[in-house]
Formats: C-alpha cells, sequence, structure tokens
C-alpha cells in the first residue's frame, strides 16, 4: 500500500502546532505570567525566564526527533517542527524582555542549538545505502538483482541461439 504524502505532511504539521502548544500551556501552567503590580521588571524577568525554559524544553524536543528511527519519519518530522515552533516561541518572548544581555545570549543559544540540529538532521553524512534500500546514484536493490537475471538469461539465450 502507497503512503499519502499529503496526509503525512499534514499530521506532521498539526503534531509541530500540538507539541508546541502542549510545552506552552504547560510553561504557562507551572510558572505564571505575573500580576501587573507596578512590577514591570518582574514581568520582564518573568519573560527571559520563561523564554530560557523554552529554549531547553525545545532544545530537549528537537534532540528527541533526531533519535527516532527512519521508519518513523512523520512523527520525527512533527517533533522537529515542534521544537523549532517552540524555539520561535522562546525567541519571540525573549526578544520582548528588557534584559539585553541575557536576551542576547539567549538567542544565541537558540542559533546555536538551531544551526547544530540542522546539521544532524539534514547535513551529517547518511549511511551509504538508506533503509529503501538505494544509495545515492544507484537504483534500487531489487532492480539491480532483477537486472542481473535477465542479464544471464539473454546470455544463455545467446549461447543457445549461435550454438
Amino acid at each position: 500500500m502507497r503512503t499519502n504524502n499529503a496526509l503525512q505532511i499534514i499530521f506532521a504539521f498539526f503534531l509541530g502546532l500540538v507539541v508546541v502548544a502542549f510545552v506552552g500551556i504547560g510553561v504557562n501552567t507551572f510558572y505564571p505570567e505575573p500580576t501587573y503590580i507596578d512590577g514591570r521588571p518582574e514581568y520582564a524577568g518573568w519573560q527571559l525566564t520563561t523564554g530560557i525554559i523554552l529554549l531547553v524544553c525545545a532544545t530537549i524536543i528537537l534532540a528527541v526527533s533526531l533519535f527516532l528511527p527512519e521508519a518513523q519519519g512523520v512523527l520525527s518530522n512533527g517533533l522537529l517542527l515542534g521544537g523549532v515552533f517552540t524555539m520561535i516561541y522562546a525567541v519571540g518572548i525573549t526578544v520582548s524582555s528588557n534584559a539585553s544581555v541575557l536576551r542576547f545570549v539567549v538567542v544565541a543559544v537558540a542559533l546555536a542549538v538551531t544551526i547544530a540540529i540542522g546539521w544532524l538532521k539534514f547535513a551529517r553524512r547518511r549511511s551509504p545505502v538508506p533503509p529503501d534500500g538505494t544509495a545515492t546514484g544507484t537504483v534500487p536493490v531489487d532492480v539491480a538483482e532483477r537486472l542481473a537475471a535477465v542479464e544471464r538469461k539473454l546470455d544463455a539465450l545467446g549461447r543457445a541461439l549461435q550454438g
């Protein structure tokens, strides 16, 4: 049975949205936003702390997406999207705080994590023969075996016609 790629993409995207919602609601549940009582510095501290918590959660989610097997690509991609969305949320809430040096550090860490995860997921060397039996620039293994069988039959036919 052939898989439905469009449905897999939609599912992975939806999983990513649900992951960021889960993390965002979880952080807000256990580390709620402060009340507004002349406490703008308190609110800025909350934004920075929340951004750091979200950054750690995003990094964990992104790392988990790397360890899922290739056969679970849809789940891996959904978690990857959830981690990216959570990272965007972390950077957004951190940028809105007033702590300029710490804000820069959090965004720099987010950039480093994003580059590292992107390299590990997309740019590192893959095994020479992927799980589907193909290697870069070659045909699938079963096609090569069938072609070799056809060549043997043609050789035998050629010998029979000559002799």
